[in-house]
């Protein structure tokens, strides 16, 4: 069976650290059920072949953020394919994590339930609006900080931000510095800023 390993993502850009995987991709001209699907993000090369067509977002992430680790037949197969199609869905895929963090916020304000998931929620919607948002602007940012990265920077402290992506570690992962009620009730209070600048960027960015 023909395979190919990568790593990609924080460990190629030189942002790991305690908060982060170690993502790695294994490309497989057959399914492998061998290849453990808890430590790789596991396509055949026709679906990633497929990705590349689409211009999706993460054809993008691994052209311009993977590393070749093994290659059994000697040849780097996502440097084969070339650089990938535009990605056409920035508008629509910006709009769409623009109401899920309305969603998830609304319930957040509602409720005291579910409140580390809401928040959860709510981090996953912001960072994938920005990282969407970053390819209007010619410059793609992947990195888990990227509504902090942008020109139009996310208009909120970086304790604020990080409350946020604690709370999607604890929600996924099931471990890391438990959230306060303080730190919910700032991240609360973030929400229409947050809200504003997603706004914002749509009417005054490219996706308008």
């Amino acid at each position: 069976m023909r395979t190919h390993f990568y790593a990609f993502g924080s460990i190629c850009r030189g942002e790991i650290d305690f908060a982060s995987d170690v993502d790695l991709l294994a490309c497989t001209s057959a399914p492998a059920p061998e290849i453990d699907a808890k430590k790789f993000s596991k396509y055949t090369y026709g679906r990633i072949e497929q990705l590349w067509r689409e211009g999706n977002p993460f054809a993008w992430h691994l052209h311009l953020e993977s590393r070749l680790i093994f290659s059994s037949d000697g040849m780097d197969f996502l440097v084969g394919l070339g650089e990938p199609s535009v990605y056409k869905c920035a508008a629509a895929d910006c709009l769409k994590f623009r109401a899920l963090f309305l969603e998830s916020s609304n319930a957040l304000l509602q409720s005291r339930n579910s409140s580390v998931f809401n928040l959860s929620c709510m981090f996953l919607a912001t960072r994938n609006f920005a990282t969407c948002y970053s390819f209007t602007i010619g410059r793609p940012i992947f990195s888990r900080k990227s509504p902090l990265l942008l020109a139009e920077r996310l208009p909120i402290s970086d304790e604020v931000f990080d409350v946020l992506a604690r709370a999607r570690i604890l929600s996924t992962r099931g471990y890391g510095q438990s959230i306060s009620e303080a730190a919910i009730v700032a991240a609360k209070d973030s929400v229409p800023k947050i809200a504003d600048w997603m706004h914002k960027l749509i009417e005054t960015g490219e996706l308008s």
